[in-house]
């Protein structure tokens, strides 16, 4: 990747995503975030896919198809630097700041919504706690450095 993408760039990469993940059954919600929908990718940056799962999965089928998924990506891409995230366990706070920033490139708008509004619930339940545990966090690496 160039240093900066392009926006042309960009599009060209969503639309090639989307055509991709309109042919996977699997997958009910996809999106792209990260330092390429923010225009930060540099040669070095990786591209960061999320998906949720269809609920019917069971664990070993569903990482079977997320080797399956990454192996895809890194062909239609042509770079191994995917980076794939499972929205169905994923942490909240990445599972928030994807669902904030990321472009969806499919979307079964249903559990699209359920799935949004229960991340979002959770994270304005914790948001608090969550950015108290940040802060001090900050402040003990201030006084004492990482240890």
């Amino acid at each position: 990747m160039q240093p900066f993408m392009l926006q042309s760039n960009l599009d060209q990469l969503e639309k090639k995503l989307r055509d991709f993940f309109s042919g996977v059954e699997g997958v009910k919600v996809a999106y792209l975030f990260g330092s390429t929908v923010r225009g930060e990718a540099n040669s070095l940056s990786d591209i960061d896919v999320a998906v949720l799962f269809d609920d019917a999965f069971l664990q070993k089928e569903e990482f079977d198809f997320q080797l399956d998924l990454i192996s895809k990506l890194t062909g239609l891409l042509n770079t191994n630097n995917v980076d794939l995230v499972v929205l169905n366990n994923s942490p909240l706070l990445l599972a928030y700041n994807i669902i904030r920033d990321g472009i969806i490139l499919k979307s079964d708008e249903f559990l699209r919504v359920k799935f949004e509004t229960k991340i979002m619930s959770r994270y304005l339940d914790e948001r608090y706690h969550i950015e108290r545990h940040a802060k001090e966090s900050l402040k003990r690496m201030a006084e004492s450095g990482f240890r």
